[in-house]
C-alpha cells in the first residue's frame, strides 16, 4: 500500500466487537469472537490493511495465554 492509500485509509472507521462466552466445553474455557466490520466498501483498503494483522495479535495473544510466554521469549532463559 502506498503513502498516499494509507493516508486515505486512515480516515475511514470501522467497528471491532469482542464477544467473550464459554466455550461449548467448560474444560475448554471460553470462547473469543472478534467481528470487525463497518467498512466504507468490500474493497476498502482499510480491510486490506488490517486483515492480516488480526491473525498475528491472535495467534501471540493464544501463545501466552496457553504458555504464559510471548512467541519472542520462548527462546531465552525460562528463570528469567
Amino acid at each position: 500500500m502506498s503513502d498516499e492509500e494509507w493516508a486515505e485509509a486512515v480516515k475511514e472507521r470501522s467497528k471491532v466487537r469482542f464477544d467473550i462466552e464459554p466455550a461449548e466445553e467448560a474444560a475448554m474455557g471460553v470462547k473469543l469472537t472478534i467481528t470487525h466490520d463497518g467498512f466504507d466498501s468490500p474493497d476498502s483498503k482499510m480491510l486490506e490493511g488490517v486483515s492480516g494483522g488480526w491473525i498475528m495479535i491472535l495467534s501471540t495473544l493464544k501463545t501466552l495465554l496457553e504458555g504464559g510466554r510471548f512467541v519472542s521469549d520462548q527462546g531465552r532463559d525460562a528463570s528469567a
